[in-house]
């Protein structure tokens, strides 16, 4: 049986993960993925634009004009409604530079997303329902025994590894290193990008994929490595946003880290689900 304290820290994290689905523009709250070519798209609530927004957003709210990899946002003649994030030249940052155009109106938020030379407007509408109804996250139980000390190799300064994603898109990624280890009787092997926060990200696949777990893959977050080791608990594994939205553009585990095993520790698939069909 886990310790108190360790099942405590385990059940404080699993909490925040609910949270940060429910929170306001967070994953429950996308309500669109629009993929820009070159050219003008409106936008707006009405049946006659380029790109539907939400109901409650207004009618026709504006333009986006997509030239030269950039994208203009132009205001409709129409819209009395203050906007929020406007940005004063109309020229959006993606959401890859490091402070993204926000543009929002009542409970309707939009950005646009950069991915492998793509450009997409990502929509969130507050008010759906699925904030509140989620029934939460389901998880294995606590287990300590899938916590384990793993050797961990440190990349040479430079490496990068190739990372697919959902919308079919590859991107290389810096490889921080490879965990090597043995768990549920045989030997394993994953590589490590950065966190967003600078620690060892996981992408991995596991034999419970597609059946008790999200078909995609997991993540996992570890610590940077202390006289190469590092822990892997994989209590703390947890689905990527994809399991959730069809709008999302996760990356998926790249061709190495594939684990033969069963990982039955972590988050799982309530039962009778497989995750969202894209569209």
């Amino acid at each position: 049986m886990p310790s108190l304290s360790y099942a405590d820290d385990i059940l404080t994290w699993r909490r925040e993960k609910e949270d940060a689905l429910r929170r306001r523009d967070g994953w429950l709250a996308l309500a669109g993925l629009h993929w820009l070519e070159p050219g003008s798209h409106t936008a707006g609530s009405s049946e006659t634009v380029d790109i539907r927004l939400p109901a409650s957003a207004p009618p026709r709210l504006g333009t986006f004009d997509v030239h030269s990899g950039q994208v203009l946002f132009r205001r409709d003649a129409s819209l009395a409604t203050p906007l929020q994030g406007e940005p004063p030249g109309g020229a959006l940052r993606p959401d890859t530079s490091e402070a993204p155009d926000f543009l929002r109106i009542g409970a309707v938020t939009l950005v646009v997303i950069e991915r492998a030379g793509r450009l997409a407007l990502r929509v969130w509408d507050n008010d759906r329902p699925q904030r509140s109804s989620f029934p939460g996250r389901a998880w294995f139980p606590i287990d300590p025994s899938w916590s384990v000390t793993v050797d961990f190799e440190t990349a040479t300064a430079g490496r990068t590894i190739t990372i697919p994603d959902e919308v079919g898109g590859l991107t290389e990624e810096p490889l921080l290193g490879t965990a090597t280890f043995a768990i549920a009787g045989q030997p394993a092997r994953l590589d490590a990008v950065p966190s967003e926060d600078g620690k060892l990200w996981f992408l991995f696949v596991d034999a419970t994929n597609g059946e008790s777990t999200y078909k995609a893959g997991r993540f996992l977050v570890a610590e940077p490595p202390h006289v190469g080791l590092t822990t892997l608990d994989f209590n703390r594994a947890y689905h990527p946003p994809c399991a959730f939205t069809a709008y999302a553009t996760c990356p998926l585990p790249p061709d190495g880290n594939r684990l033969p095993m069963r990982i039955e520790a972590g988050e799982r698939l309530p039962d009778g689900e497989t995750g969202p069909d894209r569209g």
